[in-house]
């Protein structure tokens, strides 16, 4: 049967690739796509008249979640380019575009009711089910596209070609321009439907382009002739407390390139991508370049364009007034215990599933149900806000968030039989909402609104707070909470807990596992315990660790190792007696990486850490380690983006010059020597993390590692 693999606008029309038989080939449909305005109708006749515009008829939509659909115009467009200009010429005499940022193929996609990957009958018609998790996913021909520059420490787009592998292929040994012309005739004649690269966005694609530039060579990659790719521009943007860079993507025509790199293909693979696309009705080349909040966002458009709600075009709604009293009690966030500092065993971790999704399903958080006029007497309130949630309707939000839950615990269960596609699956699903809570409190967010986010958050707190008297009235003592999750030791049955605070809170809560023994380590500059650091083993033999350096990505590769073997000698204890009597073994451990460092023998390529820039160059004030790395990279000719990582090793961390201080991981060499000193202080610190809880702090290590002569580390150079 016929699958669609790609969609694309262009020149009018809406080109679908369909795939059927081995062969994919395109299927042109002129196409109007539209947007709406919110002004009087009387001005029909006036807008018509605008070059962009080819026609305008009145139709009766939702303007605003929970109003009454309203008299609006639709316009039907010649050339989408334009799209913006016109949209902020009509705003500018104070009308309100809606569906401006709805791109035509999503249009289309709507209208017609059909998705990527969907099952088409031989007229093109939809015949498939886009909600069902039974369907069968089409076979692609997939091969891997790998270029290598002739700089392998450093490369650039100035580099020549070395080799071009696709596939079981290799190009290699020949001029440059006909490696990149053999690529085009063998992508010609293996004919993929999917092109996977690691990293074809941020330098593999453009690179190569760029080279096929300077060499004269035709480079042909998608399957529309003489079509270059759909290029998007990189970003940089902030995040959580984080700049992340977001390289512009390569998209080709008629044929998918999959980065592996994209955070959706990392955590889901090509089936979650596939299952994600399905749902969303994104196509699949853009889909995999979103975040999972933009995803939650495509569901939620999808929904209310299906009920008739136009989506606006720049939203930015404020935030309801507030007394001082008011934002006091309701910006709270979630609930989060203090640990019980020490060495602890029998242990139980309980968790709830999916917990402010499923607050936002079972108590009807959404923006037109919260603080609602037609109940403002609704005996339903939102704990500690007293906010009202309406009861004559169920809100847009639970009606997307209920079907996603539903649809990963089918998954969860299909993957307990070790089906490894469905673990994935789950996956990028859980990632859906866990972010679709952090939207309600995005003020641009399409249907977002802060009065929902402090509604799910009071909720939270309200649950965790019934759970943990739950426990303590069964006889359990709590050790740690965080949020959704709960540590508790006792004698009573965890699971027997779990199922009354389930059937009491209406959230499932479940059993995580059990613990041989569990370590909460305190905060390093007091004694309060530490928030979200904690390692132990469970009775299942696996080692959870959270919190602590070997967790962290910008840790260098030696200090993993490090607490990796540490924490390798503690996994044979059974009982807390038991991990204290492996203590001295992992002190070996630590005098033998400290030895390591100190005798120089390490080797420089363990010892890089990963950091990501948060400002151009010349925005530093500070000529710290991360400034010096980024003027050793401009010297290189490298422009590093706001965001992107930087890797380098401390080379002298008492040196004011920046050639000195580091060293970017392109430059090292086998001449590199590193910072002793330092390594040693981070090598100490990292062991601290596992130790301080038995008796151990830097200090002590110090004194354990140099040995009863009291050797000094300068001693070593």
């Amino acid at each position: 049967m016929p699958h669609l693999l790609d969609i694309d606008y262009r020149d009018g029309h809406i080109i679908l690739w369909i795939m059927h038989a081995g062969k994919c080939t395109p299927h042109r449909i002129r196409y109007q796509p539209r947007i709406y305005l919110e002004c009087p109708v009387h001005n029909r006749h006036l807008i018509s008249t605008l070059p962009q515009v080819r026609q305008v008829r009145v139709e009766q939509k939702i303007t605003s979640l929970g109003q009454e659909p309203q008299d609006v115009l639709a316009l039907s467009l010649d050339d989408w380019s334009e799209v913006f200009g016109l949209a902020d010429i009509l705003e500018q005499r104070g009308w309100k575009a809606y569906n401006v940022d709805l791109p035509p193929a999503r249009q289309f996609l709507l209208e017609r009711g059909l998705f990527p990957m969907a099952r088409l009958d031989w007229h093109l018609h939809l015949d498939d089910d886009q909600q069902t998790t039974g369907y069968t996913a089409p076979e692609l021909n997939t091969l891997h596209l790998d270029v290598t520059p002739r700089s392998v420490k450093n490369p650039c787009f100035s580099d020549p070609v070395k080799e071009i592998r696709l596939g079981a292929d290799i190009l290699e040994n020949m001029p440059e321009a006909d490696m990149i012309e053999g690529l085009s005739s063998l992508v010609k004649e293996t004919d993929p439907d999917v092109i996977l690269t690691c990293g074809g966005d941020s330098f593999q694609l453009p690179y190569l382009y760029h080279r096929a530039l300077e060499a004269g060579a035709s480079l042909q990659l998608g399957r529309q002739q003489d079509d270059p790719p759909r290029q998007n521009k990189g970003r940089s943007y902030f995040s959580y407390g984080r700049i992340i860079y977001k390289p512009g993507g390569y998209l080709l025509r008629g044929r998918l390139h999959i980065d592996e790199q994209t955070f959706i293909v990392r955590e889901g693979g090509m089936r979650g991508l596939i299952d994600l696309g399905r749902i969303t009705g994104i196509p699949l080349q853009q889909l995999s370049r979103l975040s999972p909040g933009s995803a939650v966002t495509a569901l939620q458009v999808d929904r209310a364009l299906k009920d008739g709600v136009l989506v606006p075009w720049r939203r930015n709604l404020s935030e309801n007034f507030k007394t001082a009293e008011e934002l006091l009690r309701a910006d709270r966030g979630a609930l989060i215990l203090e640990s019980r500092v020490g060495v602890y065993e029998n242990i139980a971790e309980m968790d709830f599933t999916s917990l402010f999704p499923h607050i936002m399903v079972t108590r009807n958080i959404s923006p037109e149900t919260v603080l609602c006029d037609c109940c403002p007497d609704s005996p339903v309130r939102v704990p500690f806000t007293g906010y009202n949630i309406c009861q004559q309707r169920v809100g847009l939000i639970p009606r997307v968030i209920g079907p996603l839950i539903k649809r990963r615990m089918t998954y969860k269960r299909m993957a307990e039989s070790g089906s490894q596609e469905h673990q994935m699956m789950q996956n990028v699903l859980k990632w859906l909402l866990v972010t679709s809570f952090g939207y309600m409190g995005f003020n641009k967010a399409r249907f977002g609104r802060i009065e929902c986010h402090e509604s799910i958050t009071a909720y939270a707190r309200e649950i965790l707070l019934q759970t943990m008297e739950l426990a303590q009235d069964t006889g359990f003592e709590i050790l740690h909470g965080i949020v959704d999750s709960l540590w508790v030791r006792g004698s009573g049955d965890p699971r027997e807990l779990c199922d009354l605070v389930s059937g009491t809170v209406g959230i499932p809560l479940e059993l995580k596992g059990h613990y041989h023994w569990i370590v909460f380590p305190s905060n390093r500059h007091n004694r309060a315990g530490a928030m979200n650091r904690y390692f132990g083993l469970m009775k299942d033999g696996k080692l959870k660790v959270r919190g602590i350096e070997l967790r962290r990505r910008d840790t260098p590769e030696f200090i993993r190792r490090l607490q990796h073997d540490m924490l390798e000698k503690m996994k044979c204890a059974r009982t807390v007696d038991e991990l204290y009597d492996t203590i001295p073994c992992v002190l070996d451990v630590v005098r033998r990486y400290a030895a390591e460092i100190t005798c120089g023998n390490a080797d420089p390529g363990e010892l890089v850490f990963t950091t990501h820039n948060r400002y151009r160059l010349e925005d530093y004030r500070q000529k710290g380690n991360q400034a010096a790395a980024l003027y050793q990279l401009q010297e290189e000719g490298v422009e590093v983006q706001p965001g992107q990582a930087v890797q380098y090793i401390h080379t002298d961390h008492t040196s004011r010059y920046y050639h000195n201080r580091v060293k970017v991981a392109e430059l090292i060499d086998p001449d590199t020597v590193y910072d002793k000193k330092k390594y040693y202080d981070i090598t100490l610190r990292a062991a601290e993390s596992i130790l301080r809880p038995f008796g151990y702090d830097r200090y002590v290590l110090d004194d354990v590692v140099m040995g009863s002569e009291q050797m000094r580390v300068e001693d070593f150079y």
